[in-house]
């Protein structure tokens, strides 16, 4: 007879455990995930940024293209320029004083924006029927030229520095608004 040893009765089965870690993936994985996922998230960032930058400066570019359109034609309406620079300062501040300012106040606006060339008289220009031709090619020519020279930060900083001003005329000696 074989004789067994007291202490065998007391054994327990082996047990393997999982040879996977709990996590699934080596943590050097989970970094190069980590990675991944934060360049992915600045490729979209970027992305977004670039697509508000463009859509910020397509009114000054619509108002170039039609700008070119409106001095290439053989007569040229002041009218029609008039509006499109307003039309950009209301795309760029919208609640910029410029927009409904007088005549006279318009012009001494562009003026300043471009003292090297004297711009036309924008009351003959906008309110007589026949408006001298040569007064109106120069007005374009003029208001082409400013708006050539203006860039984005520029035509923001522009509209809302017109507008500070305008908000610190109207303030009473006492610091209230009218």
């Amino acid at each position: 007879m074989i004789e067994t040893h007291p202490l065998l009765a007391e054994l327990a089965d082996i047990i393997e455990t999982d040879t996977a870690p709990a996590m699934g993936i080596a943590p050097g994985w989970w970094l190069v995930l980590l990675l991944a996922l934060l360049a992915a998230a600045l490729v979209v960032w970027l992305a977004t940024k670039r697509r508000q930058q463009v859509l910020r400066q397509r009114g000054l570019l619509a108002a170039r293209t039609e700008m070119q359109k409106l001095v290439a034609s053989e007569s040229v309406e002041a009218a029609a320029i008039n509006q499109l620079l307003k039309r950009l300062i209301r795309h760029y501040a919208p609640n910029s004083p410029l927009l409904s300012c007088s005549v006279s106040d318009w012009q001494q606006f562009l003026q300043q924006q471009d003292t090297t060339v004297a711009w036309p008289d924008l009351n003959a220009l906008l309110y007589q029927p026949k408006p001298d031709a040569a007064d109106a090619k120069h007005f374009a020519d003029c208001a082409k030229r400013w708006l050539d020279q203006q860039s984005l930060p520029q035509l923001q900083q522009l509209a809302q520095q017109h507008l500070a001003q305008h908000h610190l005329a109207q303030q009473k000696p006492g610091g209230a608004d009218v």
